[in-house]
Order: structure tokens, then C-alpha cells, then sequence
């Protein structure tokens, strides 16, 4: 789990200097077709900040195995439309 967490720290601030980068950096005077590049390279910079995230935090709350019966919750007047 450390190295999972690690590998998150890491992946974070790949993605954060990226991003850094692409809106302070050396992009500023591409033009014309490097315009696409300088977009695939923010959308990877959020990308790696996403998957960090996942990373570090890997359950969501659906893939819980427990099998509590929970009760569904109520239905109100307009759900029988």
C-alpha cells in the first residue's frame, strides 16, 4: 500500500509540474498545429492528476463486497410517471 501511495505522490506531481508547465512554460509561442499538442499535453496533465487521485484513494463506495441488505430508498410521487 506504500508504494501504491508513493507511486501517487508521484504521478501528482508529475501531473501538477506538467500542468505548470503547459500554462507558464516554453508552449506560449507554439502555433498552428503544436496548438493541438499544447491541448493533448494539459488533458495529460489532468489525466495523470485523475489517475493520482485514483491511485491514492483506489475503493469507491459501489465496489464494497459487503452484503448488508440496505432498503431502498422511498420513492416519491413523481417516480411512478
Amino acid at each position: 500500500m506504500a508504494l501504491r501511495r508513493t507511486a501517487a505522490v508521484i504521478v501528482l506531481l508529475a501531473g501538477i509540474a506538467l500542468g505548470f508547465w503547459v500554462v507558464f512554460g516554453s508552449p506560449h509561442d507554439w502555433a498552428g498545429g503544436m496548438r493541438l499538442l499544447k491541448f493533448a499535453l494539459g488533458l495529460t496533465s489532468l489525466g495523470m492528476i485523475t489517475a493520482s487521485a485514483w491511485l491514492m484513494f483506489p475503493g469507491s463506495p459501489d465496489d464494497d463486497d459487503d452484503d448488508d441488505i440496505s432498503p431502498h430508498p422511498m420513492t416519491g410521487p413523481l417516480d411512478a410517471l
